[in-house]
C-alpha cells in the first residue's frame, strides 16, 4: 500500500484472528542508522512506517503474553496489560477503516498514538507486579520455600517465560522508541533541554560519560535519601565532574538514543551504590569501636573508558567497578533473571509493588539489570558482569 493513497473500510475478521495474523509477521528492530534516515521522509512517509508496525508490535505484545505458560497469563496484572494491547490494537484497526492511510498524518492520529504511548507508561510495573502474582500462586500450589530464580536451571518452562518477556519488552521498546521519535521529528525539535543537538530522539553527540554522570547524581540522591551516604565515582581515576571538564571525554561521543543510555546507567549505578553501602555496613559493624559509619568509609564507584580515539571507534565500551558485597557464582547466574532481585527491603508480595515503586522505581523487582540488557542488545550492544564474592562486581557495557 502506498502512503499516498487511501485504505477503503472492509469486513474484518474476529480479533483473535487479526491479532495472531499480525503477531506471525516480522518486525524489525530499529537501528540508529534508521532513525536518522527518517528525518528524511516526508510526515506522511513517516506517519505510515509508525502505523504499520503498530499494528504488528500490538499484536505481537498482546500474543506474547498471552501465550505465557504455566499460567503465566492469567496472572490479574498481566491479563489486564494485555487487554489494554488488545483495545490498542482495535483502536489503530478502527481509525484504520474510518479514515485511510490519508488519516494517518492527522492530528487525530498523533492524538490516537500519543494516548496508546502514555496509557502504557506503567506496563513494566504491571508486569513486574504480574510476576509477583504468578510467585505467589505457584507458592501456594507447591510450597513457600519455592524459588523461581533457582528452578529455571531445570525447568524449561521457567526460562522460556523468561525469553518470552525478553522479546515482549524488545516490542514494547520498538513502539514506544517509534511513536516518540515520529512525534519528535513532526515537532520538528532539533535541540533538547540541554542544548544537544537531536534528530528526533536520537542524540547525534551522545557524551555516554555525560550521561552516566547524570545518573550518578540521581543515584546518589538515593543513597542520600535512604542511607545517609553515598559513595563517590570515579572516571578513569578522576572524580566525575572534574574528568568532565577535560577535553579528552569530547572525543567519547556517538549517535544513541541517550534517554536508553541514561536508564542503562541509572540501574547498573544503583546496583553498585547499593552493594558498596552494603559492605561498608557490614564491615562497621564488626568493628566494635568503629564511629559511626559515613561517606568517607565507602569505596568509591570506579568508570574506566576508552580515552583512544580509535579504540573507542573500534568498541563502545564502558566497564563499571564497585568494590562492594560481590556475588557469589550462583546467585551471578541468576542475575539477569526477571525472577531475582538482591534487594533485602524488596515487595513480599504483589500488592506492595505499587508503593515501593514510589520510594525508589523498580529497585527490588529484578527487572533492572534484564532490561538494561534488552536495551542494550536493542541496538546491538550488550551487558556482561563478572564479580567475586566479598570483592565486588565489575559491569561490561558495550554500546
Amino acid at each position: 500500500i502506498s502512503a499516498n493513497t487511501s485504505s477503503p473500510a472492509r469486513g474484518r475478521r474476529n480479533t483473535l484472528t487479526e491479532i495472531a495474523d499480525f503477531a506471525e509477521r516480522p518486525m524489525e528492530k530499529r537501528s540508529i542508522t534508521d532513525l536518522i534516515e527518517m528525518s528524511n521522509l516526508t510526515r506522511e512517509e513517516r506517519a505510515f512506517q509508525l502505523h504499520e508496525t503498530l499494528k504488528v508490535g500490538l499484536a505481537r505484545c498482546a500474543m506474547r503474553l498471552s501465550e505465557m505458560p504455566f499460567g503465566f497469563c492469567n496472572a490479574p496484572s498481566i491479563k489486564r496489560v494485555t487487554a489494554a494491547y488488545v483495545q490498542n490494537f482495535k483502536q489503530v484497526l478502527e481509525y484504520e477503516d474510518k479514515h485511510g492511510v490519508a488519516g494517518l498524518s492527522s492530528e487525530d492520529y498523533h492524538n490516537l498514538t500519543n494516548a496508546i504511548f502514555n496509557q502504557h507508561r506503567g506496563t513494566m510495573l504491571d508486569v513486574a507486579k504480574g510476576v509477583f502474582e504468578f510467585n505467589e500462586d505457584l507458592n501456594k500450589l507447591f510450597g513457600p520455600d519455592l524459588e523461581l530464580a533457582v528452578v529455571r536451571e531445570d525447568l524449561y518452562l521457567i526460562k522460556d517465560i523468561e525469553r518470552s518477556l525478553d522479546e515482549f519488552f524488545t516490542n514494547r521498546l520498538t513502539l514506544r522508541l517509534l511513536i516518540s521519535h515520529v512525534h519528535a521529528l513532526n515537532a520538528g525539535t532539533v535541540v533538547n533541554g540541554q542544548g544537544e543537538a537531536m534528530v528526533g530522539v536520537v542524540n547525534v553527540r551522545t557524551h555516554p560519560i555525560t550521561i552516566l554522570s547524570r545518573a550518578y547524581v540521581a543515584t546518589r540522591f538515593m543513597c542520600m535519601r535512604d542511607f545517609d551516604m553515598a559513595p563517590d565515582l570515579l572516571v578513569n581515576g578522576v572524580p566525575h565532574d572534574d574528568y568532565l571538564q577535560q577535553e579528552g571525554k569530547s572525543h567519547q561521543h556517538f549517535a544513541y538514543v541517550h534517554t536508553h543510555l541514561f536508564y542503562i546507567f541509572l540501574e547498573l549505578i544503583k546496583n553498585a551504590a547499593r552493594a558498596s553501602i552494603e559492605r561498608a555496613q557490614i564491615e562497621s559493624a564488626l568493628c566494635e569501636n568503629e564511629s559511626r559509619l559515613d561517606g568517607r568509609q565507602i569505596q568509591a564507584l570506579n568508570v574506566i573508558v576508552p580515552e583512544d580515539q580509535e579504540l573507542w571507534d573500534q568498541e563502545k565500551s564502558v566497564k563499571l567497578a564497585d568494590l562492594g558485597t560481590g556475588m557469589n557464582r550462583s546467585v551471578l547466574s541468576k542475575s539477569f533473571s526477571y525472577f531475582y532481585s538482591s534487594v533485602k527491603g524488596k515487595p513480599t508480595v504483589a500488592d506492595e509493588v505499587t508503593d515501593f515503586d514510589r520510594r525508589m522505581p523498580l529497585a527490588g523487582f529484578g527487572f533492572g539489570l534484564p532490561i538494561s540488557r534488552v536495551m542494550a542488545r536493542y541496538f546491538a550492544g550488550d551487558i556482561d558482569v563478572n564479580s567475586i564474592p566479598g570483592k565486588g562486581t565489575d559491569v561490561y557495557i558495550y554500546l
